[in-house]
């Protein structure tokens, strides 16, 4: 776990913890840092004004703060510094302390609503923000900024939470079916030894992975579209905007159970993508797989779940 998750809030966001290692593992990648971590504290206003106010000498909120423990030298970065590192390796922790991130949740919340996105999403953005300081980088004058913001981008890309100036995934299908692919080899399948993947793209842009897994009662067991969208309706996403479906043997289209609670969440022009992994793969849409439908709205609901 490359990071140590403090709340000092009283909320608590299930799977956050989770979700910020692993945009803490891509920034680490994309630097060529292994073996490294860092503390994310999550605060309010009051607290990051105070921190700021004392360490900065800037008395107002702001949304995150970076605290680095290594001391680069100008114009290096972590990826130049190995023995900097390394001299600060803790025991404790098992890893490298790259220093400490300040998350405002308050002003991350107040964000998310105004650029439209999800909080996880901007939480996992201010993340990776720090996650740079803290290896080096800053945004001090413009061509810092700007290689500061193309590392952030290439991040979110990784994490599938970049979003273009029209607020649109750049997720391609063959991306979205390469991830379902992926979740394939996480299938616990003893009985048929048919293993499914699947991954969902949803509204905010971020994405979600599923694995069909089975049971000794043999009805207990969950496709992997189900497994995915639990996984998304989780982290509070409701609305999805596409799924792929990966299988080893053959194209393993969604059955009916699956596609009935794909229309809760997607609306009919919803792209369904499945395939063979290796052999490619087909478009239909939601409609094309459930036609003449019951869904939501039948039933005066929007089917977001507010």
């Amino acid at each position: 776990m490359p990071i140590e998750l403090q709340w000092d809030v009283p909320e608590r966001i299930e799977g956050l913890e989770d979700f910020l290692a692993q945009v803490a593992e891509v920034c680490m990648k994309i630097e060529g840092v292994e073996g490294a971590g860092f503390a994310v504290r999550i605060v309010g206003d009051a607290q990051i004004q105070q921190l700021n106010r004392e360490m900065r000498g800037i008395d107002r909120p702001t949304d995150v703060l970076s605290f680095p423990t290594v001391r680069y030298p100008q114009g290096t970065t972590a990826r130049g510094n190995p023995r900097r590192l390394r001299r600060e390796y803790d025991p404790y922790l098992g890893y490298v302390n790259l220093g400490d991130c300040v998350i405002n949740l308050d002003r991350a919340r107040e964000q998310a609503a105004e650029y439209g996105h999800s909080l996880r999403r901007e939480l996992g953005y201010l993340t990776a923000h720090s996650a740079f300081h803290l290896m080096g980088y800053d945004h001090m004058t413009e061509p810092e900024k700007r290689v500061m913001r193309e590392l952030e981008k290439r991040a979110m890309r990784e994490l599938s939470l970049w979003r273009d100036s029209e607020g649109e995934s750049s997720m391609t299908h063959e991306q979205l079916f390469e991830r379902a692919c992926e979740a394939l080899e996480n299938a616990y399948v003893p009985y048929s030894h048919f293993r499914v993947g699947a991954c969902i793209l949803t509204e905010s842009g971020e994405t979600f992975k599923g694995c069909n897994f089975e049971n000794a009662s043999y009805g207990a067991a969950i496709c992997a579209e189900r497994c995915a969208a639990s996984c998304a309706i989780a982290a509070g996403q409701r609305r999805f905007k596409a799924i792929a479906i990966a299988a080893e043997r053959t194209a393993a289209w969604p059955c009916g159970i699956c596609r009935q609670v794909l229309r809760e969440f997607g609306d009919l022009s919803m792209p369904v993508i499945v395939g063979q992994r290796g052999q490619g793969f087909r478009v239909k849409t939601l409609g094309e797989l459930l036609p003449e439908s019951f869904g939501p709205e039948d039933l005066g609901v929007s089917g977001s779940g507010d």
